[in-house]
């Protein structure tokens, strides 16, 4: 059973390539965080017993050995080892505390991570760390933005960085100081001094020689640890999360000895896609979520050795240049186009249910399903409906595109994958949304299938009749309604009644998509048993207007446009707001509202909580305009 949402040809993709495969992981990982399982992991309580266990536990362990190291019972270099284990385990409340993933009560939640940090980073608290944090997820593997980037790459790298690691953060800060706020800035300035201080004090005192055996060299060397723990092990360099979101952050191969001491961050790649996890429930978070995010391929290794190459998706070149050998007009605004590779090498074979990119020019980029028999190199064809209504890709298609003509193209990529089974292949197209089915009805030669195609007029299905030249075509009925309506009747009769492992494969306009579903419902259809592809994605319920934001506590009235969100409006008078995903589903971003009428776009609220009315994911939802939306802010 599956049930599966691939969404194809939306907006027109920023440059660099990836941003259509970060779409695609973070739809995913919506999805799957609107699931019960996944807001029950979420479900943050105010005295976290695990965590208070781990805080208390470091501070015993720590203290007791060091006052078994100043006793002289203690050996040093055991004593060294078990403190360095102490501070080492200390940074997981403090990591969970910055994601608010300790303690429902933000003041709890916050005191417990900066108490449990001063082991590690004396005079830090949490929300002054959480800055230096919430950077990293957002920046993962980008170059000079990431400010943990260089833990990764070479162990002699790491051991760099991590001998020098306040002075690389500290760096780092001062460079965006002006996009602060003031009062974040006094707040890193006096944590900086307090920490300075602390080093001050100890060196200049008479007991120098015992502060280092007890906390300075553990101190090192549990930051080093912390370092391989959390990044070293868990993130391909250069590999970025903004275009790869579930390539990004590994998942850690088990091993029965070592796997405690991760303290859940084995499943660090759930720590990214849903930060507010707390670090016990990951390992469950993983377990809840593997059979969906498998097919997204995340990175599988070990507890050391170099990154395999299939780690680095970035390695490859996004688009290759191909020529239009031949065009055919196959239906009435449907184009037909054959593409051959323009360099010596063929062009690459693909699964049946993929597509290709297309760049028209920097900026324009659409996605076509590929059309023909899977598994073969050489040709492909993809077919463009004309749309003068549309964004302009189709329109370009078309005139631009001529026999002779070169076109890059991306790598074949595969969001609605055929999954055979034992039972009945339904397939069920809304005029276009026939393309990737041809494939898939090549790939289902030797199984029990049908493929229905429903369009108003013969002159309006793909092919028309010439669907008679694929080898299925006794296969293939055609549903023309003349412009009156397809009645539900005849989509039952086209979906059949469900058995088990039957399975369908659903492509059109939304509106015919939710038709089809609404009938398979009726007759006992499962919803796990039908997948779909779409043109577009899902339209908001409402279609953005402007709206006024009011900051509760200055008083003070934001606009939002048409196109801005409000994180960037806030961001623009240097009213800093953790984010991280900024997609709607990781909930870093969320805010209380006291007042205004909210349309929610997020994957993080349940449907009481959006009842409720006094919660907003400040990177996707909006106002609806028709008051000021009051926040506590």
């Amino acid at each position: 059973m599956f049930n599966q949402t691939a969404v194809l040809d939306g907006p027109g993709l920023p440059e660099p390539a990836f941003a259509e495969q970060a779409q695609a992981d973070w739809a995913v990982a919506g999805r799957l965080r609107a699931t019960s399982e996944l807001q029950a992991l979420h479900a943050i309580p105010l005295w976290p017993l695990p965590t208070l266990c781990l805080v208390l536990g470091c501070f015993a362990t720590f203290g007791l050995s060091a006052y078994g190291m100043l006793e002289g019972w203690m050996p040093i270099p055991l004593g060294i080892i078990i403190n360095t284990l102490a501070i080492y385990v200390s940074f997981t409340p403090l990591h969970d505390a910055t994601h608010r993933a300790v303690s429902r009560n933000p003041f709890v939640n916050d005191a417990i991570g900066t108490v449990s940090g001063q082991l590690l980073f004396p005079g830090f608290e949490a929300a002054v760390y959480r800055v230096l944090h919430l950077a990293h997820h957002k920046s993962t593997g980008e170059l000079h933005e990431d400010p943990d980037e260089g833990a990764t790459g070479s162990l002699s790298g790491l051991f760099f960085f991590a001998l020098f690691l306040e002075f690389h953060w500290v760096s780092w800060y001062l460079k965006r100081f002006g996009q602060w706020s003031t009062a974040q800035n006094v707040r890193f300035i006096l944590a900086l001094s307090l920490m300075a201080g602390w080093y001050a004090f100890w060196i200049a005192s008479p007991w120098a020689l015992e502060w280092a055996l007890i906390w300075w060299i553990p101190q090192r060397i549990g930051i080093l640890l912390t370092l391989y723990v959390f990044a070293h092990i868990q993130h391909p360099p250069g590999v970025e999360q903004r275009e790869h979101p579930v390539k990004a952050t590994a998942i850690i191969k088990p091993n029965k000895w070592l796997d405690p001491l991760m303290l859940g961050q084995n499943a660090h790649l759930i720590h990214h896609l849903y930060p507010q996890i707390p670090w016990y429930r990951l390992v469950a978070g993983w377990r809840a979520t593997e059979a969906e995010l498998s097919p997204r391929a995340p990175l599988m290794r070990d507890y050391w050795g170099e990154w395999s190459p299939e780690a680095f998706p970035n390695s490859e070149t996004p688009w290759r240049l191909a020529r239009v050998v031949a065009t055919e007009d196959i239906a009435q605004d449907i184009r037909l186009f054959t593409l051959e590779s323009a360099s010596p090498s063929s062009l690459p074979i693909y699964e049946a249910g993929a597509h290709i990119d297309v760049r028209l020019e920097p900026g324009l980029v659409r996605q076509y399903s590929l059309i023909g028999r899977p598994g073969h190199a050489g040709q492909w064809q993809i077919a463009v409906k004309r749309d003068a209504a549309g964004r302009g890709g189709s329109m370009a298609m078309h005139s631009r595109l001529q026999e002779g003509t070169l076109v890059e193209v991306g790598s074949p990529r595969n969001h609605f994958p055929l999954q055979v089974s034992s039972g009945r292949h339904v397939l069920i197209a809304g005029g276009i949304g026939v393309t990737p089915l041809i494939s898939m009805a090549y790939a289902l030669a030797a199984k029990d299938f049908a493929l229905h195609v429903f369009a108003r007029t013969p002159a309006h299905v793909p092919f028309d009749q010439t669907l008679q030249r694929f080898p299925f075509a006794a296969r293939i009925q055609l549903h023309c309604d003349d412009g009156k309506g397809i009645e539900d009747g005849e989509i039952a009769s086209a979906l059949g009644q469900y058995q088990a492992d039957d399975q369908v494969f659903l492509c059109g306009p939304a509106g015919f998509m939710e038709r089809v579903k609404a009938v398979a419902a009726t007759m006992g259809w499962p919803a796990d048993a039908i997948a779909t592809e779409s043109f577009s994605p899902p339209r908001p319920s409402h279609p953005d207007v402007p709206f006024t934001i009011e900051l509760a506590r200055s008083g003070r009235q934001l606009r939002v446009e048409v196109g801005q969100s409000i994180v960037e409006v806030l961001e623009s008078e240097r009213l800093a707001i953790d984010t991280v995903c900024r997609q709607g589903v990781c909930g870093t971003c969320q805010c209380r509202v006291l007042s205004g009428e909210i349309e929610h776009r997020d994957a993080v609220l349940t449907t009481a909580e959006r009842e409720k009315g006094n919660k907003i994911l400040l990177c996707v939802s909006r106002g609806t305009g028709s008051g000021p939306l009051v926040l506590d802010l």
